[in-house]
């Protein structure tokens, strides 16, 4: 047998030709059916999945369906989102009937699911803006959101049912899934053989051509680098941009209509302002991602630009997920699909609303200050040192007369108007001003249109504008103040010289009172040691009621000569121990002390700034009385303390210009004294006993009250009657 000519001949060729392509054929057909089983389990696998995927979407709708119900009630929201996810549900629902309609037991639990779906529809309010008699009731939502709670936990036990079937199948699916892939690679390694040894026969055909397609192929990566090369460039532009640039194509329905656009790219910026990434947006529908552009109009803009080709602009505030922001976009048509061009100007905008607000807020201030300038009678200045220029308000003009701006102000037609006397003040107060920005002239007469003499405040201080050196300041209409002024010097002077004439009446008259009053207790002396045992017992009772009246008379002279010298300063203020003073009276006292068994009690006593026998009378008065109105048959108790307090923790009302004072309290155990009387006892010649029961002038405390007042400090008591009384001294902390 010739083996080269069998080699050679035509037919061998065809017959090899056949028999490769059979050969070929049948590998292929038995690599088809084991891919194709493998199809068909990789297909059963990503079913099982897509069940599963389709349950916990259904799941988690209608848990989201519960929290936006929860947040409405919460927040009061009026904006009705659960019509959006109802819609949802529904289309979940016909999804996984689809799905499932292989399987019975799966197909139930659907059934049940739709049945749950309307009980939630019944549970939801009937408009989104609730009644405000329902919102004032909070009972029946509470009761409500507690139904929709129980019907999304049985729609998440089924959920948990159809996913254990499910699992279950996949269990199964997936082990038919591993046989098929193993068999798979045997008979792709078979076709591949085959393919292999076709692949060598057609090689002669092949590498004829292979000169020309690798010039062509060189052709193609040269333009392919190219290509890179732009875009890389493009790339980078769109990444260092701080703008969203985003290229759509049109979704169209049945008629060709554009209805929405898919994301086909996304600059990185996009994460910046919408919170989602490139991957989160490419290949979605824009209303999908983004639903407010169909009320915001964009989605209209869009549509009309790809229709028309004119390019369009929009700005309208977007809500994110974390924030709220305003959006400018530039849309042209590009190619088959549309480009936006997306920059957040939320700052501008703000920026924008805060210089609005800014203005707002000036002109309001600027008219405050306008109108506050007319009501306190002020004017205001500004004074540029450099070129002598001056500006002053419109009240100032007023103050002098004029209409505001009615002739322009000048160092010198100001000048004519300061009074002749006061001119040089003036000139002085120019040069200071100049020299230093501030000047010691603070007042000047200026006689105004009207030929009125007003006195004037004159307050500055030296700034600087565009580093120029400028003189600012306001001046005060204080003529009413300075003629009050007059007065009040004028009514002190007539004061003092009354106070004067008063104090030497008090003296002469307290003198011839006392002289003859004298020589009445000596007479009174001498006719009880000569003719005592000779009067009648009636002249004798006379004769002491004379002598008591005589003794009263003299403690009330004293009294008032104490009281009214006051005033006078017979001591400078030094630091006093009230410890000192505390123990000196009581040693003064002591005879009465002993006397009436008294006990006196103190604890520490601060230092305090005055005058030390001042003080020795302020307690020598008040332990005397607290001896004086004991309650009979016990002993007087008597003790003093003394304590630290705030100025705002003192609730009496008087004149607090110290931040810390000494709290002094005396108590005692006497008769006290009814509350409404508080205030009387520190009164002048007030008794609230007869004479008859109680001995006394009725200035004791008066004197007590003027001497702490003189110390800038306060005295009131504290008592209930038959209960004793409290008397406390405030004295400042120097």
């Amino acid at each position: 047998m010739d083996i080269k000519r069998i080699l050679a001949s035509t037919k061998t060729y065809v017959f090899l030709l056949i028999l490769a392509a059979a050969l070929l054929l049948y590998t292929a057909g038995v690599g088809y059916k084991q891919v194709e089983r493998l199809y068909s389990s990789g297909e059963k696998v990503t079913h099982t999945l897509d069940v599963q995927r389709a349950i916990v979407e259904l799941s988690a709708n209608f848990l989201l369906l519960e929290s936006i119900q929860l947040k409405a009630q919460i927040q009061q929201d009026q904006e009705n989102l659960g019509d959006m996810v109802i819609i949802e549900i529904d289309q979940g629902l016909e999804r996984l009937q689809a799905l499932t309609k292989d399987n019975d037991s799966q197909q139930e639990r659907v059934k049940v699911l739709k049945a749950l779906r309307n009980d939630m529809i019944f549970e939801l309010p009937v408009t989104p803006i609730l009644d405000s008699t329902i919102v004032a009731n909070k009972q029946p939502q509470l009761d409500r959101l507690e139904r929709i709670s129980k019907i999304v936990n049985k729609a998440q036990v089924i959920k948990k049912n159809m996913l254990s079937e499910e699992n279950y199948l996949m269990v199964s699916r997936r082990e038919e899934f591993t046989s098929q892939s193993f068999l798979t690679p045997l008979s792709s390694l078979l076709v591949a053989i085959t393919s292999m040894i076709i692949f060598v026969i057609g090689f002669i055909s092949i590498y004829s051509q292979k000169q020309e397609i690798t010039k062509v192929n060189d052709h193609i990566i040269e333009q392919n680098k190219k290509l890179q090369e732009t875009e890389t460039f493009l790339k980078g532009v769109y990444k260092s941009s701080n703008n969203v640039i985003s290229h759509f194509e049109p979704i169209k329905d049945d008629q060709g209509k554009v209805i929405d656009f898919k994301f086909v790219y996304a600059s990185n910026a996009i994460l910046e302002v919408t919170g989602s990434d490139q991957a989160e947006n490419i290949g979605k529908s824009l209303v999908e991602m983004y639903p407010m552009v169909v009320e915001n109009g964009l989605l209209d803009l869009m549509k009309h630009c790809y229709n028309t080709g004119e390019a369009q602009e929009h700005e309208n505030e977007y809500v994110f997920a974390d924030s709220t922001k305003t959006i400018c976009n530039t849309i042209v048509k590009s190619g088959g699909g549309i480009t936006n061009t997306a920059w957040d100007t939320t700052n501008i905008k703000k920026t924008e609303k805060a210089l609005y607000e800014l203005n707002e807020e000036l002109s309001l201030q600027n008219t405050i200050f306008k109108e506050a300038e007319i009501v306190a009678g002020i004017g205001s200045y500004i004074w540029y040192l450099d070129d002598g220029s001056v500006t002053i308000s419109d009240n100032f003009y007023r103050l002098l007369g004029y209409e505001p701006n009615s002739f322009p102000i000048t160092l010198e037609n100001y000048r004519n108007m300061v009074h002749p006397d006061d001119r040089e003040d003036y000139d002085t107060l120019c040069a200071e001003t100049i020299e230093n920005g501030t000047s010691s002239i603070s007042t000047l007469r200026i006689i105004t249109k009207d030929k009125k003499v007003l006195h004037l405040n004159i307050n500055g201080r030296l700034i600087q504008i565009e580093n120029q050196p400028v003189s600012v300041g306001i001046v005060q209409d204080i003529t009413e103040q300075v003629k009050k002024d007059n007065q009040l010097i004028e009514s002190y002077d007539k004061l003092k010289l009354s106070n004067e004439e008063l104090e030497s009446f008090s003296r002469v008259a307290s003198h011839d009172l006392q002289e003859p009053l004298r020589k009445i207790q000596v007479f009174i002396s001498r006719i009880e040691d000569d003719a005592r045992e000779s009067l009648p017992k009636k002249s004798v009772v006379y004769f002491e009621k004379i002598k008591i009246a005589a003794l009263r008379m003299r403690d009330l002279i004293q009294n008032l000569l104490t009281y009214s010298g006051i005033e006078r300063q017979d001591g400078e203020f030094e630091d006093v121990n009230l410890n000192g003073v505390v123990s000196k009276v009581t040693d003064e006292l002591s005879q009465l002390i002993k006397e009436t068994n008294a006990q006196i009690s103190n604890g520490p006593l601060p230092k305090v700034k005055g005058v030390a026998f001042k003080l020795e009378q302020v307690f020598a008065n008040l332990i005397s009385n607290s001896i004086k109105y004991r309650k009979n048959d016990v002993d007087p108790i008597i003790t003093i303390s003394s304590t630290k307090v705030n100025a705002q923790e003192i609730q009496e009302k008087f004149s607090k210009n110290f931040t810390v004072y000494h709290r002094i309290a005396l108590a005692d155990n006497g008769i006290g004294f009814a509350p409404e009387y508080a205030k009387t006892i520190f009164e002048v010649f007030q008794k609230l006993h007869s004479k008859t029961e109680y001995s006394g002038t009725g200035i004791g405390l008066s004197i007590c009250k003027k001497i702490v007042e003189n110390h800038q400090g306060h005295i009131h008591a504290v008592s209930t009657l038959g209960e004793g009384a409290t008397f406390v001294v405030y004295l400042p902390v120097h």
